[in-house]
């Protein structure tokens, strides 16, 4: 009897450490037309002239005074931020054709998103009854290329941010 306990306990924590893994994405899986870091030319060249483009001065305690410059196609079908001159939030709102690399895209089902990324690393319900699906970047390759948020609504994908934290 005391052998079962003991293996009963071990079972048990063994599938409770399963929960605790990651799906960390590598680098090269985060990125919507272009990865995080893109340049203005670099993102003219995916996504052609913006239909819109606005400029705000940011001061900021923690990131420094910088210029934020968004670039907006297609009545906010895609939005790209910039943190002077370098890319740190890619948006895709509706369904537009663009897709992570796994091929995530904007109307897309829960499961098929799923089948695509697997289990997500944070899931946390976010406004207008949308839930966050939160994929981090591989952390053991030290390269920071910003994580993947999806944004799922009646079981589709209702949008799509590449960002960093």
């Amino acid at each position: 009897m005391k052998k079962v306990r003991i293996t009963a306990l071990v079972l048990m924590l063994l599938f409770s450490f399963m929960n605790l893994s990651f799906a960390e994405l590598p680098a090269n899986r985060i990125a919507l037309g272009v990865q995080l870091g893109a340049t203005f030319s670099q993102v003219k060249n995916v996504f052609g002239v913006p239909d819109r483009t606005t400029t705000e001065k940011v001061k900021s305690e923690a990131y420094g005074d910088f210029t934020e410059t968004t670039m907006i196609y297609g009545n906010n079908s895609i939005v790209v931020k910039f943190y002077d001159e370098h890319a740190w939030r890619i948006e895709s709102n509706s369904d537009n054709g663009w897709r992570t690399p796994d091929g995530v895209t904007v109307g897309m089902s829960l499961q098929d998103m799923y089948a695509r990324l697997g289990k997500e690393d944070i899931k946390n319900p976010a406004e207008n009854g949308e839930t966050l699906y939160w994929y981090n970047h591989d952390t053991k390759s030290q390269e920071n290329r910003g994580n993947l948020y999806v944004f799922v609504k009646s079981g589709r994908v209702s949008r799509i941010v590449i960002a960093y934290q």
